[in-house]
């Protein structure tokens, strides 16, 4: 299983399927994230069926802003709908090929302290009825530790202790990543605002895996891919030899 979760900040543009191809290639995502896609209703299933997968399902946007998008393939995923918010997607997810179940949760927090409230207790909420593995990812808007944040104004201290009181009360557990920290970047200021978490059932039954931050693809946030399996170099071609 390798998810790919990106914050594309817009997927109305012409050029938009073509990245997501680009994505696909890179990172060989099999389930597909998509966060702040911006556009709802008929339009959103349209460019959903041009994007090469079987099967979606939606968090809609409001009016130009917001949105949580799930896409994957019917033969090699049985993903079923649990319950979403405006900030969050929660599913089961089925791996067909090893008959593993899992819980995935995508986040896409509002950039507001009062409003992230609401996220905090929904996933406090979720975490106490959660047996199967569970991971979380997404766009949080916020920040563990002042260390997070590169530039630009102070650290909001009070967002994020309630940040880190929330992994504390749903025993989360922040997954080591590869790659750059950073996730945001804008005009010389630098954030981790995406992040991935794993409750301690997730990390027993996929202990080999991996999260990477990878490319922004034209957008300023970075894309986040989470293997279940351990990353193993490809093995380069030998070089062909001159006489």
């Amino acid at each position: 299983m390798i998810i790919a979760s990106w914050n594309c900040r817009g997927a109305g543009s012409r050029s938009f399927p073509q990245k997501i191809k680009d994505i696909i290639n890179k990172y060989y995502a099999n389930i597909l994230c998509i966060i702040e896609p911006r556009v709802s209703g008929s339009r959103a299933d349209k460019v959903c069926r041009t994007l090469g997968f079987s099967h979606w399902m939606r968090v809609e946007a409001t009016g130009f802003s917001r949105g949580i998008w799930l896409l994957w393939n019917s033969d090699t995923f049985d993903i079923t709908y649990l319950t979403s918010s405006t900030q969050l997607l929660h599913c089961q997810v089925k791996e067909l090929s090893c008959n593993t179940t899992s819980l995935l949760t995508i986040v896409y927090g509002e950039t507001t302290l009062v409003g992230r409230s609401t996220l905090w207790n929904s996933l406090r909420l979720l975490a106490s009825s959660s047996t199967y593995p569970w991971l979380v990812l997404g766009d949080f808007n916020t920040y563990l530790s002042p260390t997070d944040k590169l530039g630009g104004a102070d650290t909001p201290w009070a967002s994020m202790c309630h940040f880190r009181e929330c992994i504390d009360d749903t025993g989360l557990i922040e997954a080591r990543i590869l790659g750059e920290k950073f996730t945001w970047e804008r005009r010389g200021l630098k954030e981790r605002l995406d992040w991935t978490f794993s409750n301690f059932e997730w990390i027993r039954s996929f202990p080999a895996f991996t999260v990477l931050h990878g490319l922004k693809f034209k957008s300023d946030h970075r894309v986040v891919v989470v293997n279940s399996k351990p990353v193993t170099p490809t093995p380069r071609p030998p070089r062909p030899f001159f006489y």
